[in-house]
């Protein structure tokens, strides 16, 4: 019989991507460099890249829409917004099913969810959100396996497949798994020749993807930005609904392998309580400033690689099942988990829109280049605006016709900047449409 949380989680998970994906939320950060990307010079094509398996399948819906004719900006914004979510969305959802019949593995992968994904993936055009599906998947698959199938071994030759070319966290993440693939092989009581095979080949396309991600890292050629990237892990505390989930969980796992016996007592869950009303109430931090002040949205980017850091200690769970005397309690903590994480994130989308609004006032208000400073958004702080340079794409891509204008980045910004307001490439036939 299956558990009364899947359907809950999956429900709300799709709803939310949904949401997001029809609010075009898929926009910010790097999203509306990639939809000018797409219909100015096509479609992602580098099948070589390190980081390649998952820009090339976010990007089926958005290529199959263009192949189609459709040439409205607003819909290939929804569903370039779509696939970059449906991507993991599937994992994660493949996952829960998985694990429906086991409530402690399903704890595991919805609190997965919670932390990992709900908190860090606002952003959602960013290689490691599919990265960490990929992992939770397979370590659900591997920690639900009674026995050796060849099924479930094609289902981790996948797995591992995909994790390859997928994103540089998987220098940690693919020798646990291999470790995890080979582990059940050791100590399966029967060991099919078939199943045996296809569990040492995803163990040995782990390991693959390990080696390629080493070899991304020591061959990046932006050695101070990936130092940078990499020091944003140790500001993880500036990601509230991040530290808030994680330490919510932390409670309860401290209880799971210390004192389990408390499971069965109310002591864990009061615990673990302030935490998550704290996360259902976090909206209130738009009346604030401080350390957790506006841009919101982006101080989910800082915990990119703070979130792997999580994912492995929860797949270590997995592996090693300790054993507990409530797993329906650790499962309904998970379930709350998850749904106290969704506040913050509608949120998140709703001042994203409200700054899409915004764009698109000042941009339709007069035409030529718009000097960022004489639009109403240095006065919104708030808004999640995204980078400098991304400023003149967006505009572009918001234009409802040619007399639109375009924002140009604050005055005084000399940073990375792929297309300049006096220099965007013609959108030709494709225009936003309400």
């Amino acid at each position: 019989m299956a558990l009364p949380w899947s359907g809950t989680v999956l429900a709300v998970l799709w709803i939310c991507g949904i949401a997001y994906s029809w609010l075009s939320c898929g926009l910010i950060g790097d999203g509306s460099y990639y939809l000018l990307d797409a219909v100015t010079v096509g479609p992602y094509k580098d099948i070589f890249h390190e980081r390649a398996v998952p820009n090339l399948l976010a990007q089926l819906p958005l290529v199959a829409a263009i192949a189609a004719g459709v040439t409205d900006l607003h819909w290939l914004a929804r569903l370039q917004s779509l696939g970059w979510f449906a991507l993991p969305a599937i994992l994660y959802s493949l996952a829960v099913l998985r694990t429906r019949q086991d409530p402690l593995q399903q704890a595991c992968v919805v609190t997965a969810i919670a932390i990992v994904f709900m908190t860090s993936s606002f952003l959602i055009v960013a290689e490691h959100v599919t990265a960490y599906a990929i992992a939770t998947m397979a370590a659900a698959w591997l920690a639900t396996a009674r026995h050796l199938k060849g099924g479930d071994g094609v289902v981790l030759v996948v797995l591992a497949a995909l994790s390859i070319l997928t994103h540089e966290v998987f220098v940690a993440l693919g020798p646990l798994l291999a470790a995890m693939t080979v582990s059940a092989v050791r100590y399966a009581p029967v060991r099919p020749s078939l199943a045996v095979g296809t569990y040492l080949a995803a163990a040995a396309l782990f390991l693959v993807s390990a080696a390629l991600a080493w070899h991304a890292i020591a061959t990046f050629e932006d050695k101070a930005y990936f130092a940078s990237a990499l020091s944003e892990t140790r500001d993880f505390w500036k990601n509230p609904a991040f530290d808030l989930a994680s330490l919510a969980a932390l409670v309860v796992a401290g209880f799971v392998l210390v004192r389990p016996a408390d499971l069965a007592t109310m002591r864990p869950w009061l615990l673990a309580a302030p935490m998550l009303i704290a996360l259902v109430l976090l909206p209130l931090l738009v009346l604030t400033s401080g350390y957790f002040g506006p841009p919101f949205a982006y101080s989910q980017n800082i915990t990119r690689f703070a979130a792997g850091a999580v994912l492995m200690a929860i797949i270590l769970f997995m592996w090693t099942r300790p054993e507990t005397p409530a797993p329906g309690r650790l499962l309904s903590f998970a379930g709350l988990l998850f749904l106290a994480t969704l506040p913050w994130n509608a949120t998140l989308a709703v001042l994203f829109t409200s700054y899409l609004h915004e764009v698109k006032a000042a941009i339709g208000s007069r035409s030529g280049i718009i000097a960022y400073e004489d639009t109403p958004l240095p006065t919104n702080p708030r808004l999640p605006q995204g980078e400098a340079w991304s400023m003149p794409i967006t505009s572009a891509i918001l234009r409802k016709s040619p007399a639109d204008g375009v924002i140009a980045p604050p005055r005084g910004y000399t940073g990375f900047l792929p297309y300049a307001a006096s220099d965007l490439p013609s959108l030709g036939r494709f225009q936003w449409r309400e």
